[in-house]
């Protein structure tokens, strides 16, 4: 930082001096520490005591820069300051002094704090201060920190100043009080009177914040009449102060009722604020109609010589996608009749070619757009909707990618969704349908088709929001098909019904028996993510039977025998749960919610608690849609412990981490007593060859030369030029290729030159993040991606960025662009021949691909 301190904006020297350390650490991990550090200093400081307000307000503002940058390493509790917030927010002299330790609080303090009763006092006395600033303080602290022993204090003098002068005051009292006392509508009476009351007195003007308080409070249909009464006053006033306003006044007609002399003003309304557009107003109008009859609308329509839709029939044609959603979603407010001419004796409004236009919507890549041009079209004649999906089923292409077939199967789901309603068996026939056609033999084998992760979602979103009547007929329609041994059930739709079934099971009237048979049958038909799924959803079934036919146990033995480890460790929890229907139980009722995410985090507690046997990887399968959001697995990077008696040194072979080095020639000081890691040097003159030849390169080799770049250019191994490698060399850093037992693909791969900066790739790709567990070495994967035969660059644990953690980039063809084709991948290293991964992709073909690679290790 070449900024000198008076030109910083630092707080102070200390703060200067804070930041310029951290910007000379060489790694994250190092500014982390030095963060700590200040922190502990910071706590021995408040410990000592004797601290005055200046320097309680520069330390308070470091713990929170401390606190906020930390990237690696959690802050720990900051609870030991909080006497010290509290302090500077009673005794402050300034209101910067007030508002940060009102800052530290509102940051930092848990729920029902003991501390939270020595806060009650200083927000009284500053409610009851003269000073506006001060008032403003205290109440965006209430609305910030609702807690219920402060409502007895500062009750009455919220309700005080719902009266007040100033509009900023006014409205967080409006906010405190709808805060603290929300949840008891039995004490929400007298802010809704005084909301009701400031908006009847400050008639023919408007008081905006009672009006918006009055909406927020749904207060609106006491004083429909006031707000009727307001609308044509607001609409014809000059300048800005018009709009906003109206816009308030529409806001509110739409709780409220909109009288029928209103109706010709919301009509000259749409007129002026069509063309240009005002899309604000513009949309709030037509909401406000979609409320009120068609007659009358029409009534007004004959008067006037006006029709709504005629006004915006431009924006059908503009470029601009917001002005289509517009044109279609102010459609979707309008009754069919005011403008499709279906009733006797009316006409169109649209022409023939603007109807095509609307149909032309359909195949908007925008989803909001398709749906809303769908139920537009279902509200004109339901046959269009209808034609349209079969038109979509006979036509399901075949070879999409996985991005394009989502997208088409998403389409399908929408026009089901809203042909189908709340009728749930109607929809599972539909789905079994669609699912025929889009994961039907005409798309391959089923162990071979991926899961569509879109259609999971909508799927289960829109079957949570039937009834509990249409969701359990709906879910026993699909569940039906399990126990059918014709049915063809692709792998989409297989994971849809475990999650339910897994929900519900004990409320449908299948067997459950027989369930566990069809899904047991079922098992080696999917790939690993869809056998995970139904592992699980089969133990949850189990508690619901007396009894587990030996012939289910025989299928998951067999299963387990030609299964990957994490197929090997659900099938073991089965085996070991599935007889144990008092423990299943108990697992069940500790659950938080019924759902499979939810049974899984159950069932690992208590695995873990109980010391039973559970897998190393217990990630729900459900995280693929992310339907139930569930914490990361826990990582732990400390070092491995010794667990046998210990041999003797073993040959030292180059670690994975020296190979990838660019810079290995290059010393690195010993971080264990007096291990050393060897750097490489220039071989001695009088070695003899013959000794350097006799040495075999070890397939790990090759696949980290193959990673650099083609295997004519193979650079010269260190272990070559280097045969005075002490026999003391750090193990850890020796052993880590120890898995590579066969040889790897003889198709070079390699990044064209210049060599992609990692960190800048995966800053550009933040948006698509995918993390997970693999249960296999770093070097394994290494090699697995290798068989991708996409090019590929590796950079070692101990290079940055991201020192600590192995860096993959990968790159379908060697000009791809971060957002066409490249994934940034980030290894870290743990135990049990483990490893965290991180994956940034925006490519969806190509990250699916690295993620079942991933996965089904």
């Amino acid at each position: 930082m070449d900024v000198t301190f008076t030109n910083s904006g630092a707080l102070s020297r200390a703060h200067y001096s804070l930041v310029r350390k951290v910007e000379s650490a060489q790694s994250p991990q190092a500014a982390d520490q030095i963060y700590l550090s200040e922190i502990d200093s910071i706590r021995r400081h408040f410990a000592v005591g004797g601290v005055s307000l200046k320097e309680c307000r520069e330390k308070l503002v470091m713990l929170l820069y401390c606190s906020m940058n930390l990237t690696h390493v959690n802050p720990g509790k900051l609870t030991f300051a909080l006497p010290q917030a509290v302090n500077l927010a009673e005794m402050g002299q300034t209101l910067r002094d007030k508002q940060l330790g009102f800052l530290f609080c509102t940051e930092v303090m848990p729920p029902n704090h003991e501390l939270q009763l020595m806060l009650v006092n200083t927000i009284r006395k500053d409610l009851e201060s003269s000073s506006t600033a001060r008032i403003c303080l205290a109440l965006s602290v209430l609305i910030q920190m609702p807690n219920d022993e402060v409502i007895p204090a500062v009750q009455s003098h919220l309700q005080a100043l719902f009266m007040h002068k100033s509009i900023p005051v006014r409205r967080r009292a409006y906010l405190a009080y709808h805060s603290l006392l929300h949840h008891d509508p039995s004490r929400m009476t007298p802010l809704e009177d005084a909301v009701v009351l400031r908006i009847q007195r400050s008639l023919p003007s408007i008081d905006s914040c009672a009006m918006a308080a009055a909406i927020r409070l749904n207060q609106v249909d006491s004083i429909n009449d006031e707000i009727n009464a307001l609308l044509p006053i607001v609409w014809q006033e000059p300048g800005r102060q018009s709009q906003s306003l109206t816009l308030l006044v529409l806001r509110a007609l739409r709780k409220a009722k909109l009288s029928i002399p209103n109706v010709g003003i919301v009509l000259d309304i749409i007129k002026h604020t069509s063309s240009p557009p005002v899309q604000v107003l513009l949309r709030e109008a037509f909401l406000v109609l979609s409320s009120v009859s068609a007659k009358a609308i029409q009534e007004c329509q004959i008067q006037q010589s006006l029709s709504p839709v005629a006004c915006i029939r431009y924006l059908l044609t503009s470029r601009d996608v917001n002005d289509r959603y517009l044109f279609v979603s102010c459609l979707d407010c309008l009754s069919p009749t005011l403008w499709a001419g279906t009733l006797p004796g009316t006409t169109a409004v649209l022409d023939e070619w603007e109807v095509q236009g609307v149909m032309k919507l359909l195949d908007s890549h925008d989803r909001l757009v398709r749906k809303i041009t769908l139920r537009v079209l279902q509200a004109v004649d339901s046959s269009l909707v209808k034609a349209y999906n079969v038109q979509l089923l006979h036509n399901f292409p075949t070879g999409l990618t996985l991005s394009d077939k989502s997208e088409y199967v998403s389409r399908l789901l929408d026009v089901g969704e809203l042909q189908y309603g709340n009728d749930g068996e109607q929809y599972a026939s539909y789905l079994k349908d669609l699912f025929t056609v889009a994961e039907g033999d005409t798309q391959g084998r089923t162990e071979d088709m991926s899961v569509l992760e879109v259609g999971i979602d909508m799927i289960l979103t829109h079957i949570q929001e039937f009834d509990i009547t249409s969701r359990i007929s709906c879910i026993t329609a699909l569940a039906v098909s399990v126990t059918e041994s014709d049915a063809r059930i692709g792998p989409t739709l297989m994971v849809v019904i475990s999650a339910l079934v897994c929900e519900y099971c004990g409320k449908i009237a299948t067997s459950p028996q027989a369930l566990l048979q069809g899904m047991a049958s079922r098992l080696v038909s999917y790939g690993v993510t869809v056998q995970d799924a139904c592992l699980l959803s089969m133990l949850r079934m189990s508690a619901e039977c007396d009894q587990i036919p030996h012939a289910i146990s025989e299928l998951v033995t067999e299963i387990s025998q030609f299964s990957g480890k994490r197929i090997r460790n659900r099938c073991s929890l089965f085996l070991a749960y599935c007889g144990q229907r008092n423990v299943l139980t108990g697992i069940i009722a500790q659950a938080s919610s019924p759902s499979l995410p939810d049974f899984l985090a159950a069932l690992t507690t208590y695995g873990s608690s109980s010391g039973a046997p559970a897998p190393v990887n217990l990630k729900s399968p459900l995280a693929i849609y992310g339907h139930s959001p569930g914490s990361p697995p826990r990582v732990s990077l400390s070092p491995r412990k010794l667990r046998y008696e210990a041999y003797g040194t073993p040959q030292a072979v180059p670690s994975l981490r020296h190979l990838l080095s660019p810079h290995r020639n290059e010393g690195t000081p010993s971080r264990q007593g007096n291990r050393t890691r060897s750097s490489s040097r220039a071989s001695d003159c009088g070695m003899s060859m013959s000794s350097e030849l006799a040495r075999t390169i070890t397939p790990g080799e090759l696949t980290i030369a193959v990673a650099q770049g083609p295997l004519q250019d193979l650079p010269e191994l260190d272990h070559l030029r280097n045969s005075n490698t002490p026999p003391n060399e750090d193990l850890a850093s020796r052993v880590d290729l120890i898995s590579l037992d066969s040889a790897v693909s003889k198709v070079p791969v390699s990044f064209p030159t210049p060599e992609p900066d990692f960190e800048e790739i995966w800053d550009a790709m933040e948006n698509s993040n995918l993390r997970g567990w693999c249960e296999s070495p770093m070097d394994n994967v290494v090699r697995l991606l290798q068989s991708l035969q996409h090019s590929m660059r590796v950079i070692a644990v101990d290079r940055p960025p991201f020192e600590g953690e192995l860096k993959v980039l990968i790159a379908v063809s060697p000009l791809a662009e971060p957002k066409q084709g490249a994934a940034a991948l980030r290894l870290r290293e743990s135990e049990e021949e483990s490893c965290l991964w991180r994956l940034r992709c925006y490519d969806l073909e190509l990250r699916t691909t690295i993620k079942r690679l991933l996965e089904d290790i």
